[in-house]
């Protein structure tokens, strides 16, 4: 049966032929190319016009692989082997059709280095997308360092003036100042923490806290913010709220701050509602239910999910100001927590947005002792040398208006590392302390931090050094304390927060 398939099915592949010295074929089998006796090789395919020189050779064995050859009407791809004797005996000249496997391997090729090329192709998507992220991180960092800048000389010379005895019209128009500067505050830290959101250095902090009192501060603010947009405000706190959990509380007000925020700018007329309740306490875990109740413009059902993107409003971007952050951030933050905000609305007729976060919730959760802020004091028989590393005239200027204000303080202004140096190694000068700048523009604050902790003289190294900065990460924190920096104050900084981390180290 073997031999019957073999004569049914088996197919010969390899074509014998005879030439004379003079490129005449002589003999051949036919397999591949009938009528081929009697025909010039030169005549049946270009390619073997190159056999000529080769037929006078003696005992070789001549190997051409994968050659597209064509005789009447029939096209193969082949190796072709030409094999010379003793001059005597007329060369053989063999042709494989390996049509079928060079076919195979030029597919398998051609995956091959498609793949290469996709590959090749992703990684410099890869390439780009990481290119493009840290540009944008760069630009937002960058940014925001700049508008902080001008924000420090808004906030300080607003105190400034609020001191100064203003007419109420003047103390309006001061209001209203202070209104849009902390606006524009929250502004750039929303795009700073959707900066932490993007890359994943945006976490959560878990502490004891007292929850009562986070809810009652937001009741007693969003009463006043409420009725200052002519709406009424109403909460619902559960008495069965534990008292101390442990959770982010910053983040927790962050969230409902956004979503309050969110509740108040888009209702005219009518009320918002904060409830608070308790689902359960099971296995040292709290679910406590956090509901936002408006009667404001309402959300179409299509529209939903899109409320949460970044930068995104679905209503007129005209009639509500806004990056469209807030909900974005609720969201993450929310889900940090391994739980989500849910939505109900009707359109026109208002917004009900809800959660229900886990906290932790057992009898060793103590809060720290609050201190009472004590009063920033300085001696009062003494004046301090200050010496202010920084580039912004306006930052300087902040700087030099509250220092003068305490009447207890010589200051120096720098702004290269040669000068702050050259300021601190020079024994007419004795400074007490250095405001640094982190972003400078010929060195970071923290590097010409790392030179003063090197300078020889104790007195020298040992001087207090606070950042100014409003790059505040955790990666840049300890970048900071590797430096040798003493402390920290974020860019805008007003007075208290100034003279009070000062105050520290002066004494």
């Amino acid at each position: 049966m073997l031999k019957a398939y073999k004569e049914k099915y088996a197919k010969d592949l390899i074509q014998y032929s005879i030439i004379d010295l003079t490129g005449l074929i002589v003999e051949s089998d036919g397999v591949l190319f009938p009528n081929m006796e009697n025909q010039n090789i030169g005549d049946i395919h270009p390619f073997f016009e190159c056999f000529y020189p080769l037929l006078l050779s003696k005992d070789e064995e001549l190997v051409f692989s994968c050659i597209h050859l064509d005789y009447n009407g029939k096209s193969i791809i082949g190796d072709v082997i030409l094999k010379t004797f003793d001059g005597v005996k007329l060369p053989l000249l063999t042709i494989h059709d390996l049509t079928s496997h060079y076919n195979n391997y030029q597919t398998t090729a051609q995956v091959r280095n498609e793949s290469v090329i996709h590959s090749q192709i992703l990684e410099l998507k890869n390439s780009y997308l990481k290119e493009k992220e840290e540009f944008k991180n760069t630009f937002i960092a960058n940014f925001s360092h700049e508008l902080r800048d001008p924000l420090t000389g808004i906030i300080t010379f607003s105190d400034i003036l609020e001191k100064s005895g203003l007419n109420q019209q003047q103390q309006n128009y001061l209001d209203i100042m202070k209104s849009s500067s902390n606006f524009l505050k929250k502004m750039i830290d929303d795009i700073l923490d959707l900066s932490k959101i993007e890359v994943g250095k945006l976490n959560l902090v878990i502490e004891p806290f007292d929850l009562i009192e986070l809810i009652e501060d937001l009741k007693q603010s969003y009463t006043i913010k409420a009725k200052q947009k002519g709406l009424e405000f109403h909460s619902n706190f559960s008495e069965k709220l534990p008292k101390v959990l442990g959770g982010d509380a910053l983040r927790l007000r962050q969230v409902l701050s956004n979503l309050l925020n969110n509740a108040l700018k888009f209702t005219q007329s009518g009320s918002v509602t904060f409830n608070v309740s308790l689902n359960q306490i099971r296995a040292q875990k709290a679910s406590i239910h956090f509901e936002i109740i408006d009667t404001g413009i309402g959300i179409n059902e299509e529209n939903i999910d899109a409320i949460f993107n970044s930068f995104t409003q679905i209503n007129d971007q005209n009639s509500f100001k806004g990056v469209g952050l807030g909900l974005s951030i609720a969201k993450y933050l929310v889900e940090l927590t391994k739980s989500k905000i849910n939505v109900t609305s009707e359109y026109g007729k208002g917004s009900t947005f809800s959660t229900s976060i886990n906290f932790l919730a057992n009898q060793t959760l103590k809060l720290s002792k609050k201190t009472q802020p004590k009063p920033i004091i300085f001696d009062k028989d003494r004046k301090y040398n200050i010496l202010l590393v920084e580039d912004s005239e306006i930052t300087q200027l902040s700087v030099l208006k509250i220092l003068a204000s305490k009447g207890q303080f010589f200051l120096d202004i720098v702004n290269t590392p040669e000068d702050v140096i050259s300021k601190i190694t020079n024994f007419d000068n004795e400074f007490d302390l250095v405001l640094m700048d982190i972003k400078l523009k010929e060195k970071d604050g923290d590097d010409i931090a790392k030179l003063i902790r090197k300078l020889p003289e104790k007195q020298h190294r040992k001087i207090p050094i606070i950042a100014l900065t409003a790059k505040v990460f955790e990666e840049d924190l300890k970048r900071y304390k590797k430096a040798g920096i003493n402390d920290v104050i974020k860019k805008p900084f007003d007075q208290v927060s100034l003279l009070d981390t000062m105050s520290k180290y002066l004494k």
